[in-house]
């Protein structure tokens, strides 16, 4: 059996989320910016299932429920003001906000399956293979409350507020089962059967990795302990009592005996390192206050030279010691933590077969804290192979919340759902769907590219408030000074938030046009106008062109390849919901447009790079033209090297960004 799809409606950002996991995989990625909802999605889920829910207070209702209770208090009020005596059938009062949690289970022609499916069906269909059930935390009786909210409010309290002091006296959990389409719910009877469906387990965000005794530091050595207890101590007791006579007669015999009880973990472990990882070995250090819990530290082995060469001695001898946890790199220490608390779950699930979950949801929260860029490329393959249930064994899901590109770029889209706060609520993107929706050839194609673009690049565009899609080297390196030549107020809207620069030349652009909007980002595409011969089809000068061969300005905005209409289009043209194209236009009336980066910034700058050329070290020498005039006639045969010219305007000051970027600039300042 595995969970399918999650439906969370009215909780905090997630007014009415939907998200499918993947049931191909056993790995769910969440991606996307911060306070998107990423973890109010796995909160959801923990406050519905596990927790207390006593937990759940009036600010985890999504604020568009505000509305709902404001509605629901002035009815109330104003029924009471009107002196109304009380009915045997009193007026509907107005909806009050459910709080609520959807599962939907694929479940498999297995006994255990079977068994538990049967309970939860609410039809005959053979070819059904879906269960779904759906957690309620709603008004037990709104005629009560409005009742309650008359005779015991404060003078003014408003019924939000008096709700956040009696949630719980007048909200209530309640479970069902649904039919298929949602229409129909049969009330369950208690939580056993959720109990029997799924269990979460979750390796939190906010990790404290230390072995010092104070405070919050959560040791390693305490997640050692657990697994000795829960599998050492079942699977092999004779050894576990020995364990204890040895305890009881020396410390020094211990080592040994541990590193044999965590043999399999310590190889699991080994998976995720490399070679230069650190060794682990396993000791114990009795004390007064405590036998086993207090007494076990993880120590790492370090290796280093003893001696200097002399005497004849032909070099250095190396030799082991052993430093404890807190003296290794928090990288490795996170490392050994998630993987210590993962085998902890799944065994934790395993010790006890009669109340097996059907399937056993494994969070975590941004894996990637102090990792290299290398083992979070890695990481959720191999944390997926760690993960993978033997025969037998329950099966496992796995959700990754992370910021890491790294994380992304290597899992393909079916595995991604994009998160994206949209005017105070969430929406969830199922990039699943996405690359489901090529249906022909060209689409395919383009998905391709895409699929290799990003993975052998990178997935910034996923953590992204405003995507840049430039040409090349040059653009990328001067968009910060760019962005920085801005008046204050659109500056600042852009260095206030991320803008990803994805670096595509102009013949590839229009192949994020639907990965684009189906992320819904303002995307600005800075192009060149790229003018060619009507005959020949060589390149040309703009003034000499009849048409562009840039395939983005053909395919997708303006959407045309005439010359012509690309001079002559508008904003709207070069407009299309959240994304606008920016290509070369005249730096004013009665001038020439350029062609290409370059030819606009000389247009724009052609006194400037005279006044300045001996600054410019690398390309200085190209500008020997008597004066502005001649070298702006002359701007389309200049030569400039694109990196070195990129340097040089790096490193000076004082010209001024061409027009059809700062344009563009201004544009996506405001969205």
């Amino acid at each position: 059996m595995k969970l399918s799809e999650i439906v969370i409606k009215n909780f905090r950002l997630l007014q009415d989320a939907r998200m499918r996991l993947d049931t191909t995989g056993i790995t769910t990625i969440l991606v996307g910016p911060n306070n998107s909802g990423k973890t109010s999605t796995i909160e959801a889920m923990l406050a519905f299932l596990q927790r207390p829910i006593k937990q759940l207070s009036i600010n985890d209702f999504s604020l568009g429920c505000r509305d709902a209770f404001v509605k629901f208090e002035t009815h109330v009020l104003t029924a009471a003001a009107a002196g109304e005596a009380p009915a045997a059938e009193p007026p509907p009062l107005p909806a009050l906000p459910v709080l609520s949690l959807q599962l939907k289970f694929d479940y498999d022609d297995t006994g255990p399956d079977l068994a538990l499916a049967g309970e939860l069906l609410m039809d005959l269909e053979d070819a059904s293979t879906t269960v779904t059930v759906e957690i309620r935390f709603g008004p037990a009786n709104p005629q009560q409350l409005a009742q309650a909210y008359l005779k015991d409010r404060d003078d003014d309290q408003s019924f939000a507020d008096y709700l956040g002091v009696t949630l719980h006296d007048h909200y209530k959990l309640d479970q069902f089962k649904l039919s298929p389409d949602g229409a129909q719910a049969e009330r369950l009877p208690d939580r056993g059967i959720l109990q029997r469906l799924i269990r979460i387990d979750v390796v939190s965000a906010q990790r404290h990795i230390d072995d010092r005794e104070e405070g919050k530091a959560t040791r390693l050595s305490t997640l050692l302990h657990a697994h000795y207890e829960r599998r050492y101590k079942v699977d092999a007791p004779s050894d576990f009592k020995a364990l204890e006579k040895t305890l009881r007669e020396q410390s020094t015999a211990l080592g040994p005996q541990y590193v044999k009880a965590f043999d399999g973990l310590m190889k699991g472990l080994a998976k995720f390192g490399h070679p230069e990882s650190p060794k682990l070995t396993v000791r114990a250090e009795l004390s007064a206050d405590g036998l086993f819990k207090d007494t076990t530290r993880v120590y790492y082995a370090a290796i280093a030279a003893v001696g200097l060469p002399a005497d004849g001695a032909a070099a250095a001898i190396d030799q082991a010691f052993e430093l404890p946890e807190r003296y290794n790199g928090l990288g490795f220490k996170n490392l050994i933590y998630i993987v210590l608390c993962l085998k902890s779950f799944r065994e934790d699930v395993e010790s006890d077969p009669e109340h097996r979950p059907r399937v056993h949801l494994v969070v975590v929260e941004e894996p990637e804290v102090h990792m290299h860029p290398q083992m979070q490329a890695v990481f959720v393959q191999k944390v997926s192979e760690f993960l993978a249930p033997a025969a037998g064994e329950t099966g496992v899901q796995l959700l990754l919340t992370t910021h890491s590109s790294h994380m992304a770029a290597n899992c393909g889209f079916a595995p991604i759902r994009y998160f994206r706060r949209n005017k105070g609520t969430v929406e969830i993107k199922d990039l699943l769907s996405f690359e489901a929706s090529a249906k022909t050839d060209p689409e395919r194609t383009a998905m391709e590219f895409l699929r290799k673009y990003l993975t052998t690049t990178r997935c910034d565009v996923f953590f992204a408030d405003k995507l840049v899609f430039i040409e090349g080297q040059v653009e990328r390196m001067l968009l910060p000074r760019l962005i920085a030549a801005l008046e204050a107020a659109l500056r600042d809207k852009l260095t206030s938030t991320y803008v990803c620069t994805v670096e595509v030349g102009g013949a590839y652009a229009h192949l994020f046009r639907k990965l684009i909007e189906f992320l819904q980002l303002p995307a600005l595409v800075i192009t060149d106008l790229d003018s060619i011969d009507g005959t020949t089809k060589k390149k040309t000068p703009v003034a000499n062109g009849h048409a562009s061969s840039n395939a983005t300005l053909s395919k997708w905005l303006p959407g045309s390849a005439e010359l012509p209409k690309l001079m002559a289009a508008g904003e709207a043209e070069k407009t299309s919901g959240r994304v606008r194209v920016a290509y070369q236009i005249a730096e004013a009336a009665g001038q020439p447009c350029a062609r290409s980066f370059e030819e606009a910034f000389v247009y724009a700058n052609a006194a400037w790079l005279l006044a300045n050329k001996a600054k410019l070290l690398a390309t200085g020498d190209t500008f020997t033209h008597a004066d502005a005039a001649a070298l702006t006639a002359d701007a389309y045969a200049v030569s400039l090297p694109k990196v070195d010219f990129a340097l040089d305007l790096l490193a000076n000051s004082g010209w001024a960004t061409p027009k059809y970027i700062r344009e563009g600039l201004e544009w996506l300042a405001k969205q």
